[in-house]
């Protein structure tokens, strides 16, 4: 798993606050509690499973910053832009992908069939994937009512 190995300690006397390190586990993988600080391996997963859980990069890095290490503040920027951007990035991934419901078309006797569904499909909108050597359609919810209806009505007027 790709991570980010990072320290980052809390200010002095608030490891004590066991709700700052229970929200450190929201997005990290606590490796050390020391007296002062607390030691965290920050992974794309962990912070997958704090996005999935509503907190945002923003949010977790406006954490880190708020609660980092006297010492950390004179820095700047007190997080380093790897880790700033790399937040995001992961952000980001979420989302890239998109699902919506399909139906599967995939048992075509002829090519022929195959390219008559596929476009009057394409006519109306509703394909969401196709491969043509292997005859596969899939339409949108949408759209499967108007191609099941059309194949029923094109077989039936071309005698198959």
């Amino acid at each position: 798993s790709s991570g980010i190995n990072a320290e980052w300690p809390l200010r002095p006397g608030y490891t004590s606050n066991e709700l700052d390190i229970a929200l450190v586990a929201l997005f990290a993988e606590t490796l050390h509690r020391f007296e002062g600080f607390v030691v965290g391996h920050i992974t794309r997963e962990s912070v997958q499973m704090a996005l999935q859980n509503g907190i945002s990069a923003k949010q977790i890095l406006d954490f880190l910053e708020s609660h980092a290490h006297p010492q950390m503040l004179k820095c700047k920027p007190t997080i380093p832009p790897t880790i700033t951007d790399q937040m995001y990035l992961w952000e980001m991934e979420r989302s890239r992908l998109s699902t919506e419901e399909g139906v599967l078309y995939s048992q075509f006797l002829s090519d022929a069939d195959f390219k008559v569904v596929h476009e009057y499909a394409q006519n109306i909108g509703c394909v969401q994937w196709s491969n043509v050597q292997k005859r596969l359609l899939v339409v949108n919810k949408k759209g499967h009512g108007d191609v099941k209806k059309y194949w029923k009505q094109y077989k039936k007027e071309h005698g198959e």
